[in-house]
């Protein structure tokens, strides 16, 4: 009871710790105004991808870096993609523009001259002479753009939906969207691979959007969200589930094979069969960090994330003008916003730090990073906070949209207006 009671002052501090943090978020970029001049010829900070990690590392460089330097964002999508809201928009059809937000807002305040935007993907990185920086080269047109410092935040990829998109425009993804709600509302029998968050309320969402379809959660552990979450978590998502009637087998494989996306059934490892006419893989995700094994294979962990040091450096000292956070980082942390987001700070901080000759700051996972909210079904979820000695699990209500909106604020959009698509028609 007391460590509960702690836990939740805690996170009453946490509270308004972070009020003051998005108001110095906020005033930051009005403030370097002040300083920064637009010159000829910057030397570029180059971020490759703009998800949390990429964006907020752009926002908080292009608000703190001295004259003579800006910003070079290169990122593939014409849109943000709101990844942690997929689950539900594959199965609640009317919702799929809400996924994709402008890339316009979080960078408007900052200095004039401070960044600037690349629509593209990289084709390779090459290293410059010993001193540091080197050139990044466009996969289509074949451009170099130089580089002081790199920072790498190209994410995870996936098979596609519910986990990621996979295309790179709104049009195309709002297309994907619609023919998996499709898909599943036509579906009598549902297996869902992986008991993760997005496994979790995939199954759920489906159950109770249709009562009638058979769900069934297949997830090779013998606990839901094994990694990085306490077991009251655990124990809440397989009550919210199984409640919903869902069917949820643990510490089961499915066995793999070329027709298992065109048969009627599904078999698994323990010889079990379960009917399926609709198969969610909500697992599966690796790593997107290709770009970095090319130029740097001693950097890259088995698992296929790239090796950092505290500071976020490549751990190859050859690279040390090199930085990395996101999904594509190996951390002993869970991977979620709220990290991707203080990994990000840490790698702009250190950035600027080096540039005035300071010792780097390291990165230290926080308690509250693992902080989570949960939906189990359409209209329940859950608000998960741990800090290690406690758990807290609190039942809460959403809208269906989820708190897309809320992003939208945050990245200084009005909501579902996307002025962007407006331009280009």
């Amino acid at each position: 009871m007391l460590r509960t009671l702690l836990l939740i002052l805690k996170t009453l501090h946490l509270t308004l710790t972070q009020l003051t943090t998005h108001l110095a978020l906020a005033l930051a970029p009005r403030l370097h105004r002040l300083t920064y001049c637009t010159v000829r010829d910057p030397k570029n900070i180059v971020v490759i991808g703009a998800s949390f990690a990429g964006y907020h590392a752009a926002r908080v460089l292009a608000s703190t870096l001295p004259t003579g330097y800006r910003v070079v964002v290169i990122e593939r999508n014409s849109h943000f993609q709101l990844t942690w809201v997929l689950p539900r928009f594959c199965v609640v059809a009317g919702h799929e523009q809400k996924a994709f937000i402008p890339y316009e807002g979080y960078l408007a305040p900052v200095a004039e001259g401070a960044y600037t935007w690349v629509t593209g993907a990289v084709g390779r990185i090459v290293l410059g002479s010993a001193a540091g920086g080197g050139t990044v080269e466009l996969e289509e047109s074949g451009e170099e753009i130089a580089f002081e410092y790199l920072v790498v935040t190209t994410g995870a990829v996936a098979a596609g939906l519910p986990s990621r998109v996979g295309v790179r425009t709104k049009e195309e993804g709002m297309e994907m969207l619609r023919g998996e709600q499709e898909r599943i509302r036509a579906a009598r029998d549902v297996v869902v691979l992986g008991g993760g968050a997005a496994g979790v309320e995939m199954a759920g969402d489906v159950k109770e959007r249709y009562p009638g379809t058979n769900v069934t959660l297949v997830h090779s552990r013998e606990r839901l969200l094994n990694r990085g979450y306490g077991e009251g978590l655990s124990r809440r998502a397989l009550d919210g589930l199984q409640a919903l009637g869902v069917k949820v087998l643990l510490g089961e494989r499915v066995v793999m094979d070329d027709q298992l996306e065109r048969t009627e059934e599904v078999k698994l490892e323990s010889g079990q069969v379960v009917k399926c006419d609709c198969l969610v893989k909500c697992a599966g995700q690796r790593p997107n960090s290709g770009l970095v094994r090319e130029v740097s294979p001693s950097s890259i962990a088995e698992s296929g994330h790239i090796r950092v040091r505290p500071t976020l450096q490549l751990v190859d000292k050859a690279c040390s003008r090199i930085y990395a956070a996101g999904d594509v980082i190996e951390a002993d942390a869970v991977q979620n916003a709220r990290g991707a987001f203080q990994q990000a700070e840490v790698v702009a901080k250190n950035i600027v730090r080096a540039i005035k000759g300071k010792t780097l700051v390291e990165y230290q996972p926080k308690w509250w990073e693992s902080a989570t909210k949960l939906t189990l079904g359409l209209n329940k979820s859950v608000m998960y906070m741990s800090d290690g000695s406690a758990e807290l699990v609190l039942s809460t209500k959403g809208k269906e949209e989820l708190d897309s909106a809320r992003v939208w604020k945050f990245f200084g959009l009005k909501p579902f207006v996307d002025v962007q698509k407006e331009k280009s028609i």
